[in-house]
């Protein structure tokens, strides 16, 4: 059994780590899809208030990337652009969920993995990414979001706290 272990810490790939992370963002993308299509269809009428003027549904197609960056250029390059991005990314996050050792790293990376497929599939399904979460202070708003969004919201967060996590077991 150690040997096995020791075969899989030289190779650099913890099986278990890499299937848990990807476990993750096939759950953050099913939930994610799921919420998109309940929200494109019940959401059709107009908003559902949660709590007045702090917290409601409303259905919102983004075009463009975070905060509707891109969302005035053509779309053959905003399509390419956020693709190609998506696509770089996705590789990047793959490869660093062989690599990862921390068990927080791995939820992590599969948060921001599953979030970021998420919202590729609304843009090659729709052509736009479907936001239906709303948080605002009355007039004050912050850009309306989604389930894809918060998941890698939350896993940049756990990254950083991995991070000082890791950077406080290395000091003296």
């Amino acid at each position: 059994m150690s040997l096995i272990r020791t075969v899989k810490s030289w190779m650099g790939v913890d099986r278990g780590r890499m299937r848990l992370g990807l476990a993750v963002a096939c759950v953050v993308v099913v939930l994610d899809l799921t919420t998109k299509s309940i929200a494109s269809s019940q959401l059709q009428s107009g908003p559902f208030i949660i709590i007045p003027g702090f917290f409601d549904f409303i259905l919102v197609h983004n075009l463009g990337a975070a905060f509707g960056l891109l969302a005035d250029q053509p779309f053959w390059l905003r399509t390419t652009l956020l693709l190609g991005v998506a696509l770089v990314a996705s590789v990047f996050i793959i490869q660093q969920l062989r690599e990862v050792t921390g068990l927080l790293a791995t939820w992590a990376f599969g948060l921001i993995l599953g979030g970021a497929v998420g919202n590729v599939v609304d843009r090659v399904r729709l052509g736009w990414v479907v936001d239906f979460i709303h948080v605002h202070w009355y007039d004050l708003s912050w850009p309306v979001f989604n389930l894809a969004d918060s998941a890698i919201t939350v896993g940049v967060i756990l990254l950083i706290l991995e991070n000082f996590r890791s950077s406080e077991k290395s000091e003296p």
